[in-house]
C-alpha cells in the first residue's frame, strides 16, 4: 500500500518502510483527526481460502496465527485500562487483520532523537528523573503481573517537556503475565538485555520453567539501562561471554561504573543486575529508592505523617518468587516495532561474539516508536 490510500479506516500518511530483521513494516496514518504509527506483521500471514497450499499446512498456518491473534488481544484488553493518549505507557490502540497481513496502531510521539550516549551526558538532576519516570510506567505493569518482556534503550522514548524530558514506555509485542511465558520457541526480543533466567528458558537447558519468568527480568533488563542511561556503556565483563545474561549466569557479578555516581544509586543499579531473581529489588523498591535520591541543592523530602486509619492505600508489588557458559544458540529475533524510522543505538561495552544478536533500532527525530 502506498500513501494516501486507506487501511481500515487509516489513510496512510508515507509508504511503509520495512526495518531491521524484516519481519514487520511500519508507517504514519491519520484516523478521526488523530495520527497513529501503524505496523504491518510480515509474520504470521493467514492462508485465506485462495491461498496456495494444502489444506493441512493451511490448518497448520491457522493454528499459529489463532495463538499470534491471542497473544496481541489478551495483552491488548490487559493493557487498555492503563494507558491514555499522552499518557507514559503507549500501548497498542489497535490490533486487526486485514486480508493476510495484521497490524497494529499505538499512538504517534513526539521523541528526541537521543542514543543512550546522549542521554548520559544530561544533567543528573534530568536523568534522574528519566529513571524514575520509567520506573513508575513498568511499576504500573508488574503490579499487575505483566512482563514488558522486551525492555531495551531503543523501547524507552525520551519525550520533551515543559520542566525537561521525561519517559515513554513502548512495544509490548513481547509482553506476558507473569509465569506465563510462550513457548520458549515464540519468545523474540533483543538477546543484549535478556536476564539469565530467560536466557536459560529459551535455551530450554532444563534449569528454567515457565514459571519462573516472571516481572524480575524486566528489573534485570532495567538495570542493564540504567547503567547505560548513567553511563553511556553497559557493565564491563569479558568480551568471551557475548552478552550480558551469559555473563551473570556465568558468575560474574555485573556492576554500573560508580565514577560520579551516587553510591545508594550505584548499589541499587547492582541490585537490579544480580544473577538471580530473587536477590534483585522489585520495580516498587527500585521506584522507592529512586525518589529517596536527594540531587544537589535540593531540600530534603518532608516528613510524611502517617495515613489515617482507613486511607486509601496503593497496590502492592509482586515478584516472582559454575565455569562459563557456552555460547547461547541463535534464536529469533524480534521484528522491530519502533514507532520511529530505526537508529543505530550505543555500541555495548561488550560486544556478543555469540550467534545471538539482538534487532537493532534507531529513532526517527520527532517520532516515538511501538
Amino acid at each position: 500500500m502506498k500513501a494516501g490510500e486507506v487501511l481500515n479506516g487509516y489513510t496512510l500518511l508515507a509508504d511503509f518502510s520495512v526495518v531491521g530483521a524484516g519481519l514487520s513494516r511500519w508507517t504514519f496514518a491519520r484516523k478521526d483527526g488523530r495520527e497513529y504509527f501503524l505496523k504491518e506483521f510480515l509474520s504470521p500471514t493467514y492462508p485465506e481460502a485462495d491461498a496456495p497450499g494444502s489444506e493441512k499446512i493451511k490448518a497448520k498456518k491457522r493454528a499459529r496465527c489463532a495463538v499470534f491473534e491471542n497473544q496481541h488481544r489478551s495483552m491488548q484488553t490487559a493493557l487498555a485500562p492503563l494507558s491514555a493518549f499522552g499518557g507514559n505507557l503507549i500501548v497498542t490502540h489497535e490490533f486487526f487483520r486485514a486480508g493476510a497481513k495484521y497490524y497494529k496502531t499505538t499512538e504517534r510521539v513526539e521523541a528526541e532523537d537521543f542514543d543512550v550516549a546522549r542521554i548520559a551526558a544530561l544533567p543528573f538532576r534530568q536523568r534522574l528523573v528519566l529513571l524514575k519516570s520509567v520506573a513508575h510506567s513498568l511499576k504500573i505493569l508488574h503490579d499487575l503481573r505483566i512482563v514488558h518482556g522486551d525492555l531495551k534503550p531503543d523501547n524507552v522514548l525520551i519525550k520533551r517537556t515543559e520542566l525537561g524530558y521525561t519517559s515513554k514506555l513502548i512495544d509490548f509485542d513481547n509482553s506476558y503475565i507473569a509465569g506465563r511465558p510462550p513457548a520458549a520457541t515464540e519468545i523474540v526480543g533483543t538477546i543484549n538485555y535478556y536476564s539469565p533466567e530467560l536466557l536459560s528458558y529459551i535455551q530450554e537447558d532444563g534449569t528454567v520453567a515457565a514459571t519462573d519468568l516472571g516481572t524480575a527480568a524486566d528489573v534485570f533488563a532495567l538495570g542493564l539501562i540504567y547503567s547505560e542511561f548513567l553511563t553511556g556503556r553497559l557493565p564491563q565483563y569479558d568480551p568471551a561471554y557475548g552478552e550480558p545474561a551469559v555473563a551473570a549466569r556465568s558468575g560474574v557479578v555485573l556492576s554500573v561504573d560508580r565514577t560520579g555516581l551516587d553510591a545508594g544509586l550505584a548499589d541499587l543499579v547492582d541490585r537490579m543486575m544480580l544473577a538471580t531473581p530473587a536477590a534483585r529489588p522489585t520495580i516498587g523498591e527500585v521506584h522507592a529508592t529512586l525518589m529517596g535520591i536527594r540531587v544537589a541543592g535540593e531540600a530534603p523530602a518532608p516528613a510524611v505523617a502517617p495515613a489515617p486509619s482507613g486511607a486509601l492505600r496503593g497496590k502492592l508489588v509482586g515478584a516472582p518468587s559454575a565455569p562459563p557458559a557456552p555460547s547461547a544458540p541463535p534464536v529469533p529475533s524480534a521484528p522491530p516495532a519502533p514507532s520511529v524510522a530505526p537508529r543505530t543505538p550505543a555500541a555495548p561495552a561488550a560486544a556478543p561474539t555469540s550467534g545471538l544478536k539482538g534487532k537493532l533500532i534507531r529513532r526517527l527525530r520527532g517520532e516515538g516508536r511501538s
